[in-house]
């Protein structure tokens, strides 16, 4: 299977989807962990994750059979972390999003800045980075590598995405707007 996009492609979902984040902390004050593939035909699908009751190993593996299931060559993902700094002894709640392919990387960082009522009323931008290594960027790995999925796991994860897929917003990248 072809998992490989254009540069441009990367770096106008990456861009896309940073600013759509953006958009969700100031008109929502909410950042859900999100993946969005993109087929070889500009088929863009957008799926919000936080709905899933599944651990973090199984919801990757998830993500990829989804992105393997609609032909991805491209994707983009958003999740929250939380990082700390041992020595000084603080934690801040990051957003990292990344945009990817089988073989380049573009993944940046924005701290969370929440008001009294623990709504995201910001986003603090700490830093892009991109790279042919995608080992070594965090979260950019799911088109990346060799995944098997035993048969009760096919079996699991079509079921799973078919209830989801309703769910799930459909468009066309190659559409004029």
């Amino acid at each position: 299977m072809e998992k490989t996009a254009s540069r441009e492609l990367l770096t106008g979902l990456f861009e896309e989807y940073a600013a759509w984040y953006s958009t969700l902390a100031e008109e929502y004050g909410s950042l859900p962990r999100s993946v969005s593939g993109v087929d070889k035909d500009g088929l863009q699908f957008i799926f919000l994750l936080d709905t899933l009751d599944m651990h973090h190993m199984a919801r990757n593996k998830f993500v990829r059979f989804v992105l393997d299931e609609l032909k991805s060559v491209a994707y983009a993902y958003g999740s929250l972390e939380l990082r700390g700094d041992s020595d000084e002894g603080q934690i801040e709640e990051v957003l990292d999003v990344v945009a990817a392919d089988s073989g380049y990387c573009i993944s940046g960082s924005w701290q969370v800045v929440r008001g009294e009522e623990g709504k995201v009323t910001g986003l603090v931008h700490l830093g892009s980075r991109e790279g042919t290594d995608i080992m070594k960027h965090s979260g950019s790995w799911f088109l990346a590598g060799s995944i098997r999925f035993s048969e009760a796991e096919k079996r699991k994860y079509g079921s799973l995405w078919e209830d989801a897929r309703p769910g799930i917003v459909f468009k066309q990248r190659n559409d004029a707007d």
